[in-house]
């Protein structure tokens, strides 16, 4: 059994694909953010002087703050709010912490692999789903396949920087 690993930010949506809707000019979905003031928005540029909407609305929210805790609180780094933008200079380095969690399951219940197998197959059946890490693993083979694909503008650039 391969290792499940949960990787995601407690927001709805992650502020990189905010940032990507800004630089496009383009407004991002209902629900996904807050401006500065505390306002629900859908101009992606207002979005980023403000927050991202936490997932699952107060009970995601509570979820977030234990993962602050853990994350922050246990490390001694800044929470969220304490946080410089990690896109810009102003404020310094963000100094924010992470949490990672492991088990030795052998120390718990026995049969651990098989139960969880179990769980995982009968996700796996249900039409739409997958198991978190799935995409990722995907497009990581996808990726030693093909090699990766970016805009011809984003070359270019690219190409201007490799020749300064």
């Amino acid at each position: 059994l391969p290792p499940l690993v949960l990787d995601q930010s407690s927001s709805v949506i992650a502020k990189s694909e905010v940032m990507v809707h800004a630089q496009k000019g383009e407004p991002i979905p209902e629900g996904w953010a807050f401006d500065a003031d505390g306002n629900s928005t859908t101009d992606a540029a207002e979005a980023l002087k403000g927050t991202m909407a936490p997932t699952g609305g107060r009970k995601g929210a509570n979820l977030a703050m234990l993962i602050e805790l853990m994350a922050a609180g246990l490390s001694g780094s800044h929470f969220g709010f304490q946080a410089s933008s990690f896109g810009g200079n102003e404020g310094g380095a963000p100094r924010t912490g992470q949490c990672f969690l492991a088990f030795d399951t052998a120390a718990f219940a026995e049969g651990f692999t098989d139960h969880a197998a179990a769980m995982f197959a009968a996700i796996e059946e249900q039409p739409g789903t997958r198991l978190p890490g799935d995409r990722r693993l995907s497009a990581r083979e996808q990726t030693a396949r093909e090699g990766v694909a970016i805009a011809k503008a984003l070359h270019e650039k690219l190409e201007g920087y490799a020749a300064r």
